[in-house]
């Protein structure tokens, strides 16, 4: 029989998983023609425009956008 110990290290291995993937996926394909990347999601649209200008004046980018994509205001850089 398995300790606990082992079955909850498992359990974090599956979990981590479940969730690194997805996100490398969704984050390699989420570019636009015009160059912008998406590089996070909120519920509200002010916090959006607080973090796309946070994202400016840390100089790590040019440029932001908040877009509208049901259920979360994405934030797209370039």
């Amino acid at each position: 029989m398995k300790s606990w110990r082992s079955r909850i290290a498992a359990a974090v291995v599956v979990g981590t998983a479940a969730v690194t993937i997805p996100l490398t996926a969704g984050s390699a394909s989420a570019a636009d023609p015009d160059g912008f990347n998406l590089v996070g999601g909120f519920r509200d649209h002010h916090i959006c425009q607080v973090e796309g200008k946070a994202l400016l004046d840390e100089g790590l980018y040019r440029e932001f956008q908040c877009r509208w994509n049901s259920p979360f205001w994405e934030v797209w850089v370039r």
